[in-house]
Formats: C-alpha cells, structure tokens, sequence
C-alpha cells in the first residue's frame, strides 16, 4: 500500500512526473582502515540520524518553546510567524531515535509520518504574496471557498527530508530494490535522483550553517583520533511540532482532491 509520502513526494526534481497522476604519528592498523564506500555510507548515514533527530525529537507538547522574533523581519513565508516557535536543544544527544535502526516496516512507517505534509495547499492569494508565477502551476480542487482552486506547494524542510529518505534507500538498495520491483514511476528511485537529493542537501547545509563545535576522544588502541565526535554546545531549533502542525493541515490527503488538467483541458479534474 501506498503512503502519503510515495503519493506526494514526486513534485519535487523535474525528472519526476509521478505526482501529475496523482591524522597523527603511526598509521592506522589494516583492521580499522574503512574502504572509500564503506567511509561514505557511514557519513550519510550518520546525518541521516543526525538531522531527522534534530527536526523531529522531543515530539512533546512540554518543552520551552518562544516565538521565532528572531528570525528576518523580511523574509516572505507562507507559514505564519507566529506559529514558528524556537526551542534550545543539546547539539548532540547519542542515537537513540527510532530513525536510529535497520531497515524495516516499522522505519518505513516512522519515515512515512515524517512526510504526511510533504505536498500541502497554497493558497491563489499566498501565490501572489509569494510573486510566484501561477502559469501551468498544479493546481487541486478542494480550496477555500468551495469550488476554488489551491495550487500544490512543497516547503523546503520537507523537500530535504524527502531527499534524505531517499539516499537512505538507495544506501540501502538490496532491502528497497526487491520491493519495488514492478512500481510505477522508479525515476525517484535512482542514482540520478540520489545526486540531486545529496546537492539540494548540500546547500541547505552550507546555507543554514552550524557553527557547534564538536571534538574527538584519542583511540589508545588504534593510537589515532576516534572517528566518534561529540559535542557539548547547545543550538536554537525550530520546534518540529509547531511546523509540522500546521502542515499537516494543509496536507494533500489521497483520496480528498483532484488535479486540474493542464492547459490542454482545463476545465475537467483529473481523478
């Protein structure tokens, strides 16, 4: 069965079209020296678990919340500035997320809440306070008020946490590929895809720069710098529920919207 995640996430790169239907001193010894491949997974997956712990935990209603009057007064948003709230959390806490383990039903499922509102609503006026232009935008039915149309938006976060489920799976390809074998549209299941998911992240990174500090324990056994790093700084997050909240209201359920055809046949709603 399909998810919300499977069915929303495939507006996001242009090749996908599923959406419009619907060191020191001595050398390290042999035994501890990782391969190129090897080397890369462990960094890519290490900030898989980094990130979707830094967005989604604590998910509690307690925490010590502020509004975001921190951020720039300038810049332009759909979602509201006063439902942003900012939390301070650990810069780094040890795995123990459920994003944390081998792949699996229930990690897919956990993933498959995180992208409930990959695909939400915007609105004609929020296009136009956005200066977007709406020619051959998607547009759905179901808007407000009744027999408007809503056009299909994406916020960023969940764009990059989109791209960060999908190098996931291609890392790991021999449990996902069997799965999906006979699926329709495995554009988004790609190599190719996975270059655009890991550049997108790339910016976001270099964008939204962390400056925490974080430093290594010496290995006495391997006599070299461990490859654990730790940090004791702390950081100002956006707190996950505050956004997520409002975007789950907005999300494209399955089953409750229609896209509009494109200029070839605009007045008929696509099933």
């Amino acid at each position: 069965m399909e998810d919300y995640a499977e069915q929303s996430r495939d507006l996001l790169p242009k090749h996908e079209h599923r959406i419009l239907d619907g060191g020191h001193g001595n050398r390290e010894p042999k035994s501890s020296i990782f391969t190129w491949r090897n080397t890369v997974h462990l960094v890519i997956v290490s900030l898989l678990s980094y990130i979707a712990f830094r967005v989604t935990f604590p998910r509690s209603s307690e925490c010590s919340c502020r509004p975001s009057a921190s951020f720039d007064e300038n810049y332009i948003s759909v979602v509201p500035k006063h439902i942003i709230q900012l939390e301070e959390k650990p810069e780094w806490v040890p795995p123990h997320s459920p994003f944390n383990q081998e792949p699996s039903d229930e990690l897919d499922a956990v993933w498959a809440d995180l992208l409930v509102a990959l695909n939400i609503r915007i609105t004609n006026d929020e296009m136009s306070m956005l200066k977007e232009n709406k020619t051959n935008r998607v547009q759905v039915t179901g808007g407000d008020p009744a027999k408007d149309y809503d056009y299909v938006g994406v916020l960023g976060v969940y764009h990059h946490l989109h791209c960060l489920n999908n190098i996931r799976r291609m890392i790991h390809e021999d449990y996902y590929a069997p799965r999906m074998a006979g699926a329709k549209h495995l554009e988004g299941f790609s190599k190719e895809h996975s270059d655009h998911c890991i550049d997108t992240i790339r910016q976001a990174l270099m964008c939204h720069a962390n400056t925490g500090v974080y430093t290594s324990e010496w290995n006495y056994e391997t006599r070299n710098p461990s490859r654990s790093l730790e940090s004791k700084s702390s950081t100002t997050c956006v707190h996950w529920d505050s956004l997520n909240t409002w975007a789950r209201e907005r999300a494209l359920v399955p089953g409750e919207y229609k896209y509009i055809r494109g200029p070839y046949d605009p007045e008929k709603p696509s099933s």
